[in-house]
């Protein structure tokens, strides 16, 4: 199995997991879980898929390293060639009340590797939606335009397809909207001469997965978060047509000694300019 083939499977093999988590959860008020409830079974979400791929890398790639949210941040990782970043539940608040806006990321960084951020393959999970999406998956050019959605050129998998829409759409976290939303929404209404909306999702891998799908356009984070939360979205993005890239227009670096990424933009291209513009006034 190759990288991206071993990353998309362990992705959807784990969100098959959270999926069993959930389906176990039987609280004592169906209707109104109590907050150790919703706690507990986030907490089991997190541990089952950690130990999941964690045993699955090291059987695979015993010799690689793996960074989790989930685990003990290995020193081994600074020296190392080859490093797992993965987010076993991205959306852990989202997954604990039911709702489908949860992920799993698995991506790989390598030292020597020439791809934006070194990471050279990923996947992510989206389990209710029962979709995994890979840097390894078919790819062909189709027309925005044609598929009733203005624009230029655009990256899309086979088998998927662009709604047709007439609004520009953001989709941001519903506990962290970027500060500057309304600001981004005003100059893409001036910009563009056209509607603006904004739906919440949890997971940043949930909102990538939205975007391609069609369902949105936009993904703006200012408040920052950690290397897991973006390394595989972002692989996964741009393996997909979409722009990436942090929230003052530079690249990613990722096995950082600090994790701490200040933020991302995942967007349709066209819409780059303005909302960088906007980040860069404001700040």
């Amino acid at each position: 199995m190759n990288d991206h083939d071993l990353a998309k499977k362990l992705a959807t093999q784990a969100g098959y997991i959270l999926l069993e988590v959930l389906a176990s959860f039987a609280p004592l008020d169906p209707e109104n879980p109590d907050a150790n409830e919703i706690k507990a079974i986030g907490d089991l979400g997190d541990q089952t898929a950690n130990e999941f791929l964690i045993s699955q890398l090291k059987l695979h790639r015993p010799d690689d390293v793996v960074l989790s949210e989930e685990s003990v941040d290995p020193e081994s990782r600074h020296q190392a060639q080859r490093v797992w970043i993965i987010d076993p539940l991205d959306g852990t608040a989202s997954f604990s009340r039911g709702y489908p806006g949860f992920a799993v990321h698995v991506a790989l960084w390598e030292a020597g590797a020439a791809t934006p951020g070194k990471i050279t393959a990923a996947a992510v999970c989206v389990p209710v939606e029962k979709t995994t999406l890979s840097s390894g998956d078919p790819v062909q050019f189709v027309s925005e335009f044609d598929s009733g959605v203005h624009g230029n050129m655009h990256m899309q998998a086979v088998g998927w397809t662009l709604s047709a829409r007439d609004d520009i759409r953001i989709v941001a976290s519903p506990s962290n909207p970027p500060t500057q939303l309304d600001a981004i929404c005003d100059a893409l209404r001036s910009d563009f001469n056209r509607d603006v909306t904004v739906e919440s999702l949890g997971s940043v891998g949930a909102k990538m997965a939205h975007i391609i799908r069609g369902n949105a356009d936009i993904y703006v984070n200012t408040r920052g978060f950690n290397e897991w939360d973006i390394a595989a979205p972002l692989a996964v993005a741009r393996h997909y047509g979409l722009s990436v890239f942090l929230p003052d227009g530079n690249d990613f670096e990722f096995n950082q000694s600090d994790v701490e990424v200040p933020g991302a933009i995942i967007c349709r291209s066209q819409y780059a300019k303005s909302i960088l513009q906007v980040i860069a006034d404001l700040s």
